[in-house]
């Protein structure tokens, strides 16, 4: 009896050990608004040598997609590999009908019933954490920011426990939301109108401890983790006036340890200073950005964890002046994937690839299976990594408030399109302008990019993103390109009809007429003079780019 008990604890050793070797774990580092060209790999002079290392050492991929230009739904879509638009959240459904069109905006919450990446793999033994950003998801109307004044004093121990208990709360429901089994360093929102002044600034120290503390505790346990690290950066606000300030002092109180993971070097931290707003905002978020991942790497280094880990790096999005559209500048994005062992090290991939496939990506490299019933939208590149003639994605899609577009990777198309009630309110002269993509009158990105790309307002827009890769020239209405926008036309079609809701592709005569051009018009000419912040950190921005 003693001898079948070792015999079955050797196999179940053996198999366990097998297991944890064949599992591998996974770090998605997950920045705020950034472009690929911010980075040195993609040709940037502002050196960022941490992440071209993450480069070198893995996959750079030149074709990488965001489902959606926005902070809340590009995070939907990574999380619950699922296009925004099959949000299920009951305030989502509530404004949008499953019978109405839909806008999406910051609108797609997470909710705990939809599978996400955390969930299924903690239901298949990994530990699973996050750390930084969230922004998708409402808190119950129970929960309230802290009652404290906007000077309060960030030593008084009862301000920090205040502090300690909201961040006690939040990183709960982000467990509650998501199926994560750890949360920390969760910053609710961008948080521009939290009470306390002091802390409306971003902290990049606060959310690398937050990492780092997740690794330490997953060190010590016998399972393969999972950990979802969402940067502030290239976002903001206040990289730059972070430079200035006490970091020790955070959304979840005063902690000391903090001042080790500030940025080391003072002369960088002047040279930095002593730039333009514009690139004052960009190079700060790119020196905490990098010196952030250099610090988490170094962790899974240090706990010798890095050897059976895959990292992503992925933006949310791409910033301004396509953020909030549908154009390359809102939807592209830099992403790096980097295997143990040195797989696939030093390669450049120019397949079509979309943030809805990491979640299926991630399943296949752990060998899960994807839970019944579970539809994902994404599709794993698994197999066009493995092997140059196989293309898992001959189009990415995209959805940005009342824009739907397909790529194929040479063509793109556009279309933009009203509800009918919309359409009515502009005919009738109820309303006297052209809503945007948001539906809004003034909405900040949105205006930008009326001001940046001559056909915002078309119903139909066709690009050669070859030949135009700005996309300044509208082709959907030269004759001479009647297939190719066809051929697009249709495949959206396809696509869009997969969802519950509907979406209006049929009558477009009213957007055509010299009234609709007169209201778009007018809409284009409120102009940006209005954004401030504009003015105060990204200066004048240059479209086509002036390199």
């Amino acid at each position: 009896m003693k001898y079948t008990f070792l015999v079955f604890l050797g196999i179940f050793l053996i198999s366990s050990c097998a297991k944890k070797e064949t599992q591998p774990n996974f770090i998605i580092f997950y920045s705020d608004e950034l472009d690929p060209e911010y980075l040195s790999l993609y040709g940037d002079s502002f050196q960022t040598p941490n992440i071209d290392s993450l480069g070198h050492e893995g996959i750079k991929f030149t074709n990488a997609y965001v489902a959606a230009p926005m902070c809340t739904p590009s995070r939907f879509a990574l999380l619950s590999g699922k296009y925004p638009g099959r949000c299920v959240h009951k305030d989502f459904l509530k404004a949008y009908p499953k019978e109405e069109p839909y806008v999406i905006a910051w609108n797609t919450y997470l909710e705990g019933s939809l599978p996400t990446i955390a969930s299924v793999l903690s239901e298949n033994g990994y530990f699973t954490g996050m750390a930084g950003k969230w922004h998708i998801g409402k808190l119950p109307e129970s929960v309230n920011i802290p009652d404290l004044e906007k000077d309060a004093d960030l030593d008084d121990p009862d301000v920090n426990a205040k502090l300690g208990e909201y961040q006690r709360i939040v990183s709960e429901q982000v467990k509650k939301d998501a199926g994560f089994d750890y949360a920390s360093s969760v910053l609710w929102g961008n948080f521009d109108n939290f009470p306390i002044l002091s802390l409306r600034t971003h902290n990049f120290p606060w959310i690398t401890k937050g990492a780092i503390s997740f690794l330490e505790e997953a060190s010590k346990k016998d399972q393969p983790f999972f950990l979802y690290v969402a940067s502030t950066a290239v976002h903001g606000p206040g990289h730059a006036e972070a430079f200035n300030k006490d970091l020790r002092y955070t959304l979840e109180g005063k902690i000391d340890d903090l001042l080790k993971y500030q940025l080391p070097a003072d002369s960088m931290r002047e040279a930095i200073n002593a730039q333009e707003p514009a690139l004052r905002h960009k190079y700060a978020g790119m020196a905490c950005l990098d010196h952030h991942i250099n610090l988490v790497n170094g962790k899974l280094v240090e706990l010798g964890l890095d050897e059976n880990t895959i990292v992503i790096f992925m933006a949310d999005h791409n910033v301004e002046p396509g953020k909030a559209t549908c154009y390359e500048k809102g939807l592209k994005v830099p992403m790096i994937l980097k295997f143990p062992r040195g797989q696939f090290s030093g390669t450049t991939n120019d397949k079509l690839v979309s943030n809805v496939d990491i979640f299926p990506t991630i399943l296949e490299s752990a060998n899960i299976p994807i839970p019944d019933g579970l539809l994902l939208d994404g599709i794993s590149i698994l197999p066009g990594i493995r092997s140059e003639n196989i293309h898992t994605r001959p189009y990415v899609f995209a959805e940005s408030g009342l824009a739907r577009s397909v790529n194929d990777g040479t063509w793109k198309y556009v279309s933009f399109r009203y509800p009918e009630k919309d359409l009515a309110r502009m005919i009738n002269g109820e309303i006297d302008y052209a809503p945007n993509y948001l539906n809004m009158e003034k909405q900040a990105h949105s205006s930008i990019a009326m001001e940046k790309f001559p056909a915002y307002f078309d119903a139909d827009q066709l690009y050669n993103l070859k030949k135009d890769p700005f996309e300044l020239n509208n082709l959907a209405y030269d004759p001479s390109f009647k297939e190719e926008l066809s051929r697009l036309q249709n495949v959206l079609a396809d696509h869009v009809s997969t969802f519950d809701h509907a979406y209006p592709l049929a009558d477009t005569s009213f957007m055509r007429t010299g009234k609709y051009k007169e209201l778009a018009e007018k809409s284009k000419s409120y102009g940006t003079d209005y954004i401030p912040w504009l003015r105060r950190d990204h200066g004048s921005i240059q479209w086509p780019p002036v390199k």
